[in-house]
């Protein structure tokens, strides 16, 4: 528990306004589609999850259910996505859901699936945001832990890297400098982004993964992607996208930040603080948030719910925990 004798002196409002219920959804739901790895079909479903339990998967496919916790503890180095092991449990490309769930602030939920990798859909988050928006989300009677960044600290060597700061408005903002290699068929983009459930909805949700002609090309050769067409993800060639256009015009910029949301969900808390990454990748998200611990104060959910009486909350169920 954090060694501070007044909260109210330590946080100024901009930080004490961040503190909130944990939430969970009222009512399971359940979604299908396929890998784009794998090619194979799979149903997930979205149950309740308790307080306190967090976001956990779980493979109804395996005898005895195992399950894996979405926290970067359990993270398995995997090119170009994201991927959860524990034990028998294991789960790929989990960003693009992780990041739906992340900004819907959805705190405790059980994602069950028949099979190790996430459906792509359309290489978005929309999806996965819209059936769990439709499954109402609704508040439980426990705080969520607040991480703070105190110090900033820099992960990462000079052609990629994040940089993090504390944020001076409270918020947990991200930016993105997309700047492609040598004969990469994309021009440079840079987007600035503030994490809130309607900024994600409006800003990020449906902007999808990109791929170069030749990467997919390669892909394909080696047997993966089979099911996936340049209609249904950004394949980008010397003219832009192949069958298919953007949907913004830094839209490759939006889906990195995306990511980013979706990576940095594996802490276990909200984050307040400020991340800025050039040409950054799931690999440098994943140390930048292992190294978040060592410049940040922890602010856990019994610790605030103590001192609840003593910062000005606009929700009065906050003031009914305690």
């Amino acid at each position: 528990m954090p060694s501070i004798i007044n909260i109210q002196s330590a946080f100024p409002h901009s930080i004490r306004q961040s503190f909130r219920l944990q939430h969970t959804i009222a009512q399971s739901a359940e979604l299908h589609g396929f890998g784009f790895w794998t090619s194979e079909d799979v149903t997930l479903q979205f149950r309740p999850g308790r307080i306190n339990s967090g976001i956990v998967f779980f493979r109804s496919d395996i005898d005895a259910h195992p399950s894996v916790p979405a926290l970067v503890e359990y993270r398995e180095e995997k090119p170009r996505q994201t991927s959860l092991v524990n034990g028998a449990a294991r789960v790929d490309m989990v960003e693009h859901l992780l990041a739906a769930v992340k900004a819907l602030q959805i705190d405790n939920l059980e994602i069950w699936t028949d099979q190790p990798e996430m459906p792509g859909f359309d290489g978005s988050s929309r999806c996965f945001f819209d059936i769990l928006k439709e499954a109402c989300v609704v508040k439980q009677p426990a705080f969520k832990p607040v991480r703070v960044v105190t110090e900033s600290f820099r992960v990462g060597s000079g052609t990629q890297y994040i940089t993090a700061s504390p944020h001076p408005h409270g918020l947990n903002s991200y930016r993105y400098s997309l700047v492609p290699q040598e004969n990469y068929p994309l021009e440079a983009q840079d987007y600035r982004f503030n994490l809130t459930p309607s900024n994600f909805t409006w800003e990020l949700a449906d902007s999808r993964t990109f791929v170069a002609k030749f990467e997919a090309e390669r892909l394909i050769a080696a047997g993966l992607c089979k099911r996936v067409t340049a209609k249904d993800v950004l394949v980008l060639g010397e003219a832009g996208p192949i069958d298919n256009d953007y949907r913004y015009a830094d839209e490759c910029a939006r889906h990195k930040i995306l990511d980013m949301v979706g990576d940095f969900s594996l802490e276990d808390c909200d984050i307040v603080g400020s991340f800025e990454s050039y040409r950054g990748g799931h690999s440098l998200n994943a140390e930048c948030l292992r190294e978040i611990v060592r410049h940040s104060m922890l602010l856990s959910d019994e610790y605030i719910s103590q001192h609840n009486e003593i910062f000005c909350c606009d929700d009065k169920q906050h003031l009914k925990v305690a």
